[in-house]
């Protein structure tokens, strides 16, 4: 299966070496997105939680798009705030992009951003209900994801 790339100028450009989104069979990994808007780069509502989340999910929704989606199919989120006491706050405002059935979220505070960012946001998405045929023959795999301390 192979990989494409996304990219839109409907979304800030990257910060960094690093894709905006890869689209594989029936998913989309998308990069952390931030609240810069994508025709100035410029941070929208540095410190401000609420401009910042409702700046996120815009550039999220316009590089799902250009994946050939939107937010209703969003399965799964990981939020990065830099201060959790925003969480009321931030939630109410994420409620509004994801109305029904939301995705499975989350949410972690990570200490400092850069320039007064205060949000980020990962997140998987499917275009379609996955049905895999399995067949009695064939391996059955599963994707782990772990962290491992090592003494």
């Amino acid at each position: 299966m192979d990989a494409v790339r996304i990219t839109t100028e409907k979304c800030p450009k990257p910060g960094g070496w690093y894709s905006q989104a890869f689209r594989t069979g029936n998913l989309i990994f998308t990069a952390g997105v931030t609240a810069n808007d994508p025709v100035t780069q410029e941070l929208v509502g540095p410190g401000d939680i609420v401009k910042q989340t409702e700046q996120v999910l815009k550039n999220m929704d316009n590089l799902l798009r250009e994946a050939g989606s939107d937010l209703a199919h969003v399965i799964k989120t990981l939020v990065f705030v830099s201060d959790i006491d925003d969480f009321e706050i931030f939630n109410e405002t994420y409620k509004k992009y994801f109305p029904d059935n939301p995705p499975a979220r989350s949410t972690m505070q990570i200490g400092k951003f850069n320039h007064g960012m205060v949000i980020e946001q990962w997140q998987l998405q499917r275009i379609e209900i996955l049905k895999l045929p399995v067949q009695e023959t064939e391996p059955v795999f599963f994707w782990i994801s772990c962290m491992i301390s090592i003494r």
